[in-house]
């Protein structure tokens, strides 16, 4: 029968004591590399830990008289056990030699304890059943990803030069592409994180990086879905990147129309054409042959894309922490898409929308850091700017919705900003007969946060029948 006592070894907790007592400068560096007052099985052996820490913090050795000392002047001594205690944990080790292996095993025992308790945890919830099981089962996750950051202290530190030959390689190569681009007569924009297709865009950022939370803003009906599936489509089909869409806003029926009414579009002389959705949805008027086509060709490439879709319309941090996971370990996830920000609820049922938002934020860019993804979070804005005058209407930082993090955490934020939003809408046209390259709506992509390069701002064409941004030097 499995014998339930606690995982603990309380000789070796004395001899690690003992042998910092002896060598206090040397052997309590090394101990302190793997355990902390939580360590220890004993609430006193824990407190004398703490008590060495202070003084070794100090500068003063941790020996066994300056201990006794500290212990009688903060009135702990008999909570420890007396002097006697001391005395004993002195006694029972000869040397300091062992105390880095006993040190690493008192870390284990401390780390089966911890496991037990965020296990007893999960199996209380599972027999209140309060919870949804996808959320025990994060919790769970979490719990566990969290207690091997505590016992093993994440990644180690990288030595410069292996992170500096990892960038110069990754630059030299990028080098050596722009010329076989130049070469090629293709348009010769590269940038050191994935392309969004714009190229302006990705002249300013360099692309989407690895471990950035960019935030793409705007008012409801503005096109963050729009953009966001945009940059999906870029990232996916044309450079067959893995890329996984959180869509809380929108079902996958619905972005399926999206996407394939955007690659639909087409030219014919100076006129840009495709099928809406609305007429894949009503067939008024019925698809013609040409369009038919170009509905297939957008199938096709969609079918061969790597983009995975999450339609997940009730959506948390830890659960969208776990999914991530799950998504990098199996199909190579390299960019996240989440569609929107503020859809996502945040842990229990908190009254404090401001304090949920700063959660979610602080969640996404925890996700880009740890996973080493870009991660795209669309936000809404507050109706601050309506309240401007006209010629006031373009978006600033302190419009975004609810929460002063999400300006914090972000590494890029850009705003959708299109003055035909504003202005009296032209009337409903439902037989779209296409639109002159010229008479294409104008959009504009505000940069206001950049952390790492310039905060200007980016021009593309808006194509409202199709949800369509697109290149005005491109069409």
């Amino acid at each position: 029968m499995t014998d339930h006592t606690p995982p603990q070894n309380i000789e070796l907790e004395m001899c690690v004591l003992g042998g910092i007592m002896l060598e206090p400068q040397r052997a309590y560096t090394v101990a302190a590399d793997y355990l902390t007052r939580e360590s220890f099985y004993l609430e006193g052996h824990g407190l004398i830990f703490e008590i060495m820490g202070k003084l070794h913090a100090a500068g003063r050795p941790p020996d066994s008289d300056l201990i006794l000392d500290e212990l009688s002047k903060r009135k702990l001594l008999e909570k420890v056990g007396g002097a006697g205690t001391i005395l004993s944990m002195l006694n029972s080790v000869a040397s300091a030699a062992n105390v880095e292996s006993h040190a690493k095993q008192i870390g284990e025992k401390a780390t089966y304890r911890a496991l037990i308790r965020a296990s007893t945890q999960v199996i209380e919830e599972c027999y209140r059943q309060e919870l949804p099981a996808i959320d025990v089962l994060a919790q769970a996750e979490n719990a566990v990803i969290q207690l091997s950051r505590d016992a093993y202290g994440g990644e180690d530190a990288t030595i410069i030069a292996a992170s500096l030959a990892e960038y110069w390689r990754e630059l030299w190569e990028r080098e050596k592409e722009l010329k076989r681009l130049v070469a090629a007569g293709e348009r010769s924009v590269i940038g050191v994180g994935l392309p969004t297709g714009y190229g302006d865009l990705d002249m300013m950022l360099g692309g989407l990086r690895k471990s950035e939370l960019i935030i793409i803003a705007a008012r409801p009906s503005m096109g963050k879905t729009a953009l966001g599936l945009c940059f999906a489509r870029n990232i996916a089909i044309k450079h067959q990147v893995p890329t996984l869409l959180m869509s809380i806003e929108m079902g996958r029926e619905m972005i399926n129309e999206r996407l394939l009414s955007m690659g639909s579009m087409h030219t014919r002389g100076e006129r840009v054409f495709g099928v809406t959705t609305n007429r894949m949805r009503t067939h008024k008027p019925m698809i013609l042959t040409d369009e038919r086509k170009m509905l297939v060709k957008a199938r096709d490439e969609l079918q061969t894309a790597p983009l995975y879709i999450d339609d997940t319309s009730v959506l948390n941090v830890a659960q969208l922490k776990s999914k991530v996971r799950r998504m990098v370990s199996r199909y190579g996830i390299q960019c996240v898409i989440v569609d929107y920000l503020q859809l996502m609820e945040g842990r229990g049922k908190s009254d404090n929308r401001v304090q949920d938002v700063t959660e979610i934020s602080r969640g996404l860019k925890q996700i880009a850091r740890e996973m080493r993804i870009p991660v795209v979070a669309m936000s809404q804005l507050s109706r601050a700017n309506k309240d401007r005058k006209v010629s006031e209407y373009r978006p600033v930082l302190t419009d975004l919705r609810e929460s002063g993090a999400i300006e914090q955490d972000a590494d890029i934020v850009m705003f959708i900003h299109r003055r035909d939003y504003y202005e009296a809408k032209p009337p409903h046209r439902p037989e779209w007969a296409g639109t002159r390259v010229p008479d294409l709506g104008s959009a504009e992509i505000i940069v206001a946060k950049n952390r790492n390069g310039p905060t200007e701002t980016v021009y593309l064409n808006w194509l409202p029948e199709l949800t369509l941004f697109l290149n005005q030097d491109r069409i």
